[in-house]
């Protein structure tokens, strides 16, 4: 997918960098150079500029996204401008972060349903993981399926997707595999995405599979 992120501090930086390793395409937009600095070798295109400018995102080509993040800390007025922005220029899906009930409310207002609370995100992550110490990422779809990234269990090293019986047994789709792979020119191991696993794919220990199925099924195979 095509995906641009306005604003890059902590969080923005984090989501692009999690996007490009899962091989989406990222375009970043931010006015501190530093920033730019951070992430450009990452994504597919860093560019320094002023993301409230909407000319700017049309110059960008940002109307083409398939989804805009704004990413922006507390800058309430800046945040709702490129919201605004990416509305106006016709991007179909938006998400924008919200730090509290008025901006929650213009949003609602605006008619913008993306709207992320990345200390509730960060409560709920956390709390999964305390009480299951195998997943890795958990995403919610709705109240009883979630998307989940966990470490390949001892059972499965060394069998194929087809012997392993994940969906006739377990029930679960496997999405994709993060393998870790040793780079030559960082002179250490980082994560490579396996694509779509096909029936002959082989499980390696230290592999992280990312499942797709209903929050009880997950919880019991990975208990």
């Amino acid at each position: 997918m095509n995906f641009v992120i306005l604003g890059l501090g902590a969080f923005g930086t984090s989501i692009a960098r999690e996007l490009a390793a899962s091989g989406h395409q990222v375009m970043c937009v931010d006015n501190d150079e530093s920033h730019i600095d951070a992430v450009k070798d990452v994504v597919t295109l860093a560019v320094q500029g002023d993301a409230t400018d909407r000319s700017v995102l049309l110059e960008l080509g940002v109307a083409k996204a398939d989804v805009a993040i704004v990413a922006v800390g507390e800058n309430f007025e800046a945040s709702l401008m490129m919201t605004a922005h990416l509305q106006s220029i016709g991007v179909k899906k938006i998400f924008t972060r919200v730090f509290h009930e008025v901006q929650e409310k213009l949003l609602d207002l605006m008619q913008v349903s993306g709207k992320i609370r990345v200390e509730a995100l960060a409560a709920e992550l956390f709390a999964r993981q305390v009480s299951n110490r195998a997943f890795l990422r958990h995403f919610g779809v709705d109240s009883t399926h979630a998307v989940v990234e966990l470490l390949c269990p001892e059972s499965l090293v060394g069998k194929t997707l087809v012997s392993s019986q994940l969906r006739s047994e377990h029930r679960l789709n496997l999405v994709t595999v993060r393998r870790a792979k040793y780079n030559e020119q960082i002179a250490e191991a980082v994560p490579v995405i396996a694509g779509l696993p096909g029936p002959d794919f082989v499980f390696q220990a230290g592999d992280r599979l990312v499942v797709y199925g209903l929050e009880k099924d997950i919880s019991q195979f990975s208990s």
